[in-house]
């Protein structure tokens, strides 16, 4: 196979399009990452369209930095699915949190809560844990 230019792109990691798995971590050509406990029982993502082996390569190579990562695009171009499909076949849980002009501060750390408390008789207020402490 002879190589062009594009071959030659010191960004794009040189994937198979075939995830390397092993007892300790998960990997898509030179990038890998530390596998987590969760087990998830959803069928198995094919990671060998190329363009899914790209976009996975990508999300790997971020993932080697300790920062966090912001996938932007249009809706619907698979940012969500090969991020949830990654982490399922790394053994990890996704956590989605989708922002608006009505997400409160509340929504995202917790707030102070009524619950009916049976040994009081009336209700009680209870701290709960928004999704991003719970993440």
């Amino acid at each position: 196979k002879s190589k062009g230019p594009a071959d030659d792109d010191p960004k794009e990691p040189e994937t198979n399009g075939e995830p390397a798995e092993e007892e300790s971590d998960f990997g898509l050509g030179p990038f890998r990452i530390m596998r987590g406990a969760h087990q998830d029982t959803a069928a198995a993502f094919d990671f060998s369209a190329p363009t899914t082996a790209a976009n996975v390569g990508r999300v790997l190579r971020a993932l080697q930095l300790p920062k966090a990562v912001l996938l932007e695009g249009p809706p619907g171009i698979g940012k969500t699915a090969v991020v949830t499909a990654l982490a399922a076949a790394a053994g990890h849980r996704v956590v989605r949190v989708n922002l608006s002009e009505q997400t409160d501060i509340m929504d995202l750390l917790g707030s102070d809560l009524p619950v009916v408390d049976a040994a009081a008789e009336g209700l009680q207020f209870q701290w709960c844990d928004g999704v991003l402490l719970r993440a």
